[in-house]
Order: C-alpha cells, then sequence, then structure tokens
C-alpha cells in the first residue's frame, strides 16, 4: 500500500485513546503508514495507568467489558496474546445488604430485596426485575451475534442458526427494548414507582439520563467484566508496540492544534510548533468539540452542525480517589468482588441536582475497586491498591472553586473534602481505611479533561440522555462520518451511549473504510 505523492502517510490519527489505537494497529497491519500524536506522555487516553510509591492505579476505565468485541479486536488485530485478561467479579452492596452479581437470577434477587425497604412498590419492582430479565437477555443475543466485522464472514454464517435457535425467545422483547432505548429511565421509572426516594435511588446507579432499557440491561455487562493484568496500560502499550513494529509511528507529547483543508478535504494537521504534516486521511480520536469547534475553521462545517456541538450535553465525569492502603488484600472481604458500587443508604442522591451542596458526596454512591485483590503486582507485598469513583460535574460547587478555570487553594481544599466524604462511605465496607492511607491522590473532572481532552472531563462522549444526545439510535452507526470530505471520527464521541465499546467498533469501521479507499485511491 504505497503512500500517494506529496503525503507523509496514508492517515494520521489525532489521539491514541483506545478507538484511535484500534483504527491505526489495523491499519497498520494492512501496511497503511500511520502517524499518531498524542498530547500526554504516553497512549490509551481512558486506558491508561501510573504507578507512584510502589502501587499501580488505572487512571479511566476501572472494568471492560468484552460484549463480542474486546477479545476478538485483540485477536484479529494479533496482541490478544500479549495481555492477560482476567474476568472480574462486581458486586452491589447496601449497609445491610451484599449481592455477587454473578448470574441473572442475582441482580432480579437485589431488585427484589427493595420490597423489604419499599414493601408498597412491589408491583412496580416486580415489574422492573421483570423488565431487567427480558431486557439482559436481549442485550446478551445482541452481544453474542456472529459479527463478520470481527470475526471470518464463512464463520459467521455458519453460527448465525445456532445463535438465531438458541436466542429465539429472547428477541422477542427486541421491540420493547428498542423502544425503551429512546426513554430515559426517570421515564421509565415513573411508570412504574410513586416513591421519589426509590425512583432516585434506582436512577443514581447510572449515568445521568441513561436510556431505560441500556440501564437495566447494563448489569449484563457487569457480569461480563475484564481487568487486565498489571492495568489497562498494558492493552494500550500492546496496541501501541504492534503499531510502530508494523511500521506506524506515534509521537508523544505532541499537540494538534489544526485540521489541515485543501478544497474542502482533510488533507494534513498542524502541530502546536506551527508544523505541517499531510495525510490524504484523517481521525481523529479526539474530543469531538475541540475536533469541530477549535481545529476545523467554521466554515468548515454547517452551522446548525456546529451548533449541535457546542449545546448537546456531554457524559457525566467522575472524582476519583487514588489510595494506596497498608492493608493486606486477604484481609478485605468482598466475597473476591473486585468492583463493588456502595449505596450509603436507599433514598440516593442526584448529584447533578445537589450542585451547591458540598456534603452530597457523604450520600452519593461509590465505586469502589480494588485490582490488586485479583493482580499482586498492581500493589507492593502485604498492601493494596484502592480506587474510589463517584459521578461527578464540572459545574458542581461554583466549578470547584476555580477561578477562570485555575485550580486554587479552595479548589484543593474542596477535593479533599469530597475525597474523604467518599473514604468515609467506603470505610463501611472496608473498615480502618482513612487510617492504613499510604498514598492518595484525588481527580476530578478539571483532571480528566487536562490528561484526556474530552471536554468537561466526560468519560463516555456524549450525554447518555437519549432525547438531548447526538448519534442516538441508528445514527450512531454512522457517527463516525463527518461534514468535512476524509475525516473520520473514532471513539465514544461517535455514539450514545458511548463507552469502551464505541471505541472498538468505530475503530474497526472506519479502519477498514479508509483501507478500502486506499486501495482504490479515492
Amino acid at each position: 500500500m504505497g503512500t500517494r505523492s506529496g503525503y507523509e502517510y496514508d492517515a494520521i490519527i489525532i489521539g491514541t485513546g483506545i478507538g484511535g489505537l484500534v483504527a491505526g494497529a489495523y491499519l497498520a497491519k494492512a501496511g497503511a503508514r500511520v502517524m499518531l500524536y498524542e498530547h500526554h506522555s504516553q497512549p490509551g487516553g481512558y486506558f491508561t495507568s501510573f504507578t507512584r510509591q510502589g502501587f499501580t492505579f488505572d487512571g479511566g476505565i476501572q472494568a471492560c467489558e468484552d460484549c463480542g468485541m474486546l477479545f476478538s479486536v485483540l485477536r484479529q488485530i494479533g496482541v490478544l496474546d500479549r495481555v492477560e485478561l482476567k474476568k472480574t467479579r462486581f458486586g452491589l452492596a447496601t449497609p445491610d445488604h451484599f449481592a455477587v452479581l454473578d448470574s441473572l437470577e442475582s441482580v432480579q434477587a437485589f431488585y427484589r430485596e427493595l420490597i423489604k425497604v419499599y414493601p408498597d412498590q412491589a408491583a412496580g419492582i416486580n415489574r422492573i426485575v421483570e423488565d431487567v430479565g427480558n431486557f439482559c437477555r436481549v442485550m446478551e443475543a445482541y452481544c453474542q451475534l456472529p459479527n463478520p466485522m470481527f470475526g471470518p464472514l464463512r464463520q459467521a454464517m455458519a453460527t448465525y442458526p445456532g445463535w438465531r435457535k438458541k436466542y429465539k425467545g429472547d428477541l422477542k422483547h427486541s421491540k420493547e427494548f428498542v423502544e425503551y432505548m429512546k426513554i430515559p429511565l426517570d421515564v421509565y421509572l415513573q411508570k412504574r414507582l410513586t416513591n421519589p426516594d426509590l425512583i432516585l435511588f434506582i436512577k443514581q446507579m447510572m449515568y445521568a439520563g441513561a436510556p431505560a432499557s441500556f440501564t437495566l440491561s447494563f448489569y449484563y455487562f457487569v457480569m461480563d467484566y475484564y481487568h487486565p493484568r498489571g492495568g489497562f496500560q498494558s492493552i494500550s502499550n500492546a496496541l501501541a508496540d504492534f503499531i510502530t513494529e508494523k511500521g506506524g509511528k506515534i509521537q508523544y507529547k505532541t499537540l494538534v492544534e489544526e485540521i489541515v483543508l485543501e478544497n474542502g478535504r482533510a488533507a494534513g494537521v498542524r502541530l502546536k510548533t506551527g508544523e505541517i504534516i499531510r495525510a490524504p486521511y484523517i481521525i481523529s480520536n479526539s474530543d469531538a468539540r475541540r475536533t469541530f469547534l477549535k481545529m476545523l475553521p467554521p466554515e468548515a462545517t454547517p452551522e446548525t452542525y456546529r451548533w449541535r456541538l457546542a449545546e448537546t450535553p456531554v457524559s457525566d465525569s467522575v472524582i476519583t480517589v487514588f489510595l494506596g492502603v497498608d492493608i493486606p488484600a486477604e484481609e478485605i472481604k468482598t466475597r473476591d468482588c473486585k468492583h463493588i458500587y456502595y449505596l450509603p443508604d436507599y433514598k440516593g442522591v442526584d448529584v447533578l441536582k445537589s450542585l451547591d451542596d458540598e456534603d452530597a458526596y457523604t450520600r452519593a454512591p461509590v465505586e469502589i475497586c480494588i485490582p490488586s485483590l485479583e493482580d499482586p503486582s498492581m500493589a507492593p507485598p502485604g498492601k493494596t491498591a484502592i480506587v474510589l469513583q463517584s459521578l461527578a460535574y464540572m459545574n458542581y460547587a461554583n466549578n470547584w472553586r476555580t477561578e477562570n478555570g485555575k485550580r486554587t487553594e479552595k479548589y484543593k481544599a474542596l477535593k479533599e473534602k469530597v475525597s474523604n466524604q467518599l473514604i468515609a462511605n467506603a470505610e463501611k465496607l472496608i473498615p480502618g481505611l482513612s487510617g492504613k492511607i499510604l498514598f492518595k491522590t484525588v481527580g476530578t473532572p478539571y483532571t480528566n479533561e487536562r490528561y484526556t481532552l474530552n471536554s468537561e472531563g466526560a468519560t463516555a462522549g456524549w450525554t447518555y440522555n437519549p432525547t438531548k444526545a447526538m448519534n442516538t439510535g441508528w445514527e450512531g452507526m454512522k457517527g463516525f462520518k463527518t461534514p468535512v470530505k476524509n475525516l473520520y471520527l473514532v471513539g465514544h464521541w461517535t455514539m450514545s451511549p458511548g463507552g469502551a465499546p464505541a471505541g472498538f467498533m468505530s475503530g474497526r469501521i472506519v479502519s477498514s473504510l479508509v483501507k478500502w479507499r486506499l486501495r482504490m485511491r479515492i
């Protein structure tokens, strides 16, 4: 696949999140000359890890669902043998109940427990239990669908009849599943329940405004979670190494400031240094707003498109507390669950509606992630690495007490206060936690934005709310297309709900499209 005259590369990829790495790896494997530019010092985006004082932490994503893609993509590219993926257990906990989510029945049992707290809501809860079962089975069917995109066509055709037979009964709920993908969870819950505390309790377990059927079927994902030995950086490094082994290039600490256009087509990039590098195809794994509102001139895209980019809400961010503690992993009793979602009470809190309440996180759910329970290499002997996460927003507490985006002493004090509130909640499951901390650092939405360049520290692209998001439903299947010729998007901004699967899927689709166009010399 020869590089065209006048171009240094066949394709330039902006960003090395999982979407950019997947696209780059597929293209490099096909013989394309690819260049990836990354503003950070290492690849990965939210697929990243870091080590401090002997403790290794995942900086973004804490577990990844296979969803019929993770293993298939790594296997197709040829790096599956370079990473060690282990299935991880997920638990849901309240002050008086701990549920290990290892089967659909265990998920439904957790919801039935709510009848003890809200007996007058039994009818609605039982209907939700029924929907959880139906929607989880539909999601499983979709994820197990033989897909020629991630395997040989002949194999997909051969296994399709068996798939159809296995899931025929479950697929009868597909129509209802699709309809409820258009409805936010809180709207769905208001049709089933009358108690506002119970509605809030259930709603707080997912991103704001998430589709009803997606939320209720998300339990299938958590039962399909995997974690790589050594942290998620191992996946990113494996892909980055593969790209360079195949002749591709990755340049770190390099910011792309402009996408260069020629006759209305993307034809290169201008770096912060002023250097212009040319390629016939540009793939942006960067933030969608930054791509179109900062790296392109206004006349390059329709005004209505730019308006939607500016006005569409983004997905939730998180506050993350990284702890290295002087507690042996075997002394932490979580029933072998590496992930525990702890809900402090049965009333819930909507942080998005409590932006002025600096004590909101005393009542907020916290996800407790303990990677060294399964992977001792992530902590010194006799110690444990723990990550606490809770949904967060950039405009919380007057923009986290920043001043014009600058971090102040008040910002640091608020960060400390909120992190201690989350530690206090986690301590209800890990007694003595606060007194055993050897290392601590905290990330806010501002931290996420600084390291990943995602607007407002968004962790999954656009809002999950189907009534407000871009690239929802079937529109999301073509979210990689842009109004600019020869410019494509990959990553979680291509579809809503976003996340790791969006990165795998868009990276695969765009690499195939660019590879075909290079061969056809279009």
